[in-house]
């Protein structure tokens, strides 16, 4: 199937509302490009180096049928061609790195299980990451997962009375958004591929799967599941697990991507983005009614994640105006 190329697609086509959201909590936190710039060089330098020397670089001669499938889903969304590595983690994942050079990774026991649609929204929705700029944000997911955030800012004169409940006001809003934003990489992934179908099959495969009966799979069975997950948290009790097992997550519920991708299909929203029927302006000002299912019940968590975030606002900015000078 030939693929339609985009024109002009901007991120905020295809963006989640509640990305945009909790992104713009974040952005409004003093501190955070401080922290970002204090940490990002170092990182990104030495995540470049370890690639280089320890992976797979794929290119026009090195796997070129992967190589082809990442050139032709850089051209669907118009993404500048990103490097690009085949890893060994064996953890069945992608990531992308390093905003200043993007880097795509893809392991290989991931590329075992899918056909080329199925990685065809996976890259996209990898590409989708550097087009929404998200990775700009990654390096303060590492420092907030390996508590590592106070031990840098300690080091930094006049940051030191930062408290313990602010740091953990930051967390929370971030692992909000970035949940988030995985809802809008996602479509992005769909838009890339360009087929329901391979886009939810990836999904469950992500979410479990054996590559000796991977041909067992069945995706009405994995969608009916998501049914299933959400009368389950629908439920006070179930909102309840919901967010006590959301805490310090970084990806949305497996089968919640699922419920959530169908529903933008659904929607037309889809449709509309391919064929460049919607201005981008009106688009992004109809985003509420294109939420996820679980965006309903979430709509309380991003209250919440409002709230904590203005705090966490209040905390950093106490210590703002003395960055980098001495006590």
């Amino acid at each position: 199937m030939e693929r339609v190329v985009i024109t002009n697609l901007q991120s905020s086509e295809y963006e989640h509302p509640l990305d945009k959201v909790a992104l713009e909590t974040l952005k409004k936190i003093p501190l955070l490009p401080k922290v970002l710039d204090l940490c990002d060089v170092p990182f990104n330098s030495i995540r470049r180096m370890e690639l280089l020397g320890s992976n797979l670089r794929i290119t026009e001669r090195q796997m070129p049928t992967l190589y082809t499938i990442m050139r032709e889903t850089c051209d669907v969304l118009e993404v500048e061609e990103p490097l690009f590595y085949l890893i060994s983690a064996g953890s069945r994942n992608a990531y992308t790195a390093c905003p200043d050079k993007p880097i795509v990774c893809v392991d290989g026991t991931l590329v075992d299980i899918l056909d080329n649609n199925e990685l065809r929204f996976v890259i996209g929705h990898e590409l989708a990451h550097i087009k929404s700029q998200h990775i700009t944000y990654q390096s303060l997911g590492t420092l907030l997962a390996d508590n590592l955030i106070g031990s840098i800012l300690g080091t930094v004169p006049g940051l030191g009375t930062l408290s313990g409940p602010t740091i953990m006001a930051l967390d929370y809003a971030y692992y909000e958004w970035y949940r988030a934003a995985e809802h809008s990489c996602d479509r992005g992934g769909y838009l890339a591929c360009q087929n329901l179908t391979a886009a939810c099959k990836a999904l469950m495969k992500l979410a479990g799967a054996s590559e000796r009966l991977v041909n067992e799979m069945n995706l009405d069975e994995f969608i009916a599941q998501s049914k299933d997950f959400q009368e389950s948290s629908s439920s006070n009790l179930g909102m309840a697990q919901k967010i006590i097992l959301s805490r310090g997550r970084s990806h949305p519920w497996s089968v919640s991507r699922v419920h959530s991708l169908i529903k933008f299909d659904e929607s037309g929203a889809y449709a509309d983005i391919l064929a460049r029927k919607t201005p981008v302006k009106e688009l992004s000002e109809t985003t509420p009614a294109m939420e996820a299912p679980e965006a309903s019940a979430e709509g309380g968590a991003v209250d919440k994640a409002k709230d904590v975030a203005k705090g966490a606002l209040s905390g950093l900015s106490k210590g703002f105006g003395k960055f980098g000078k001495k006590e």
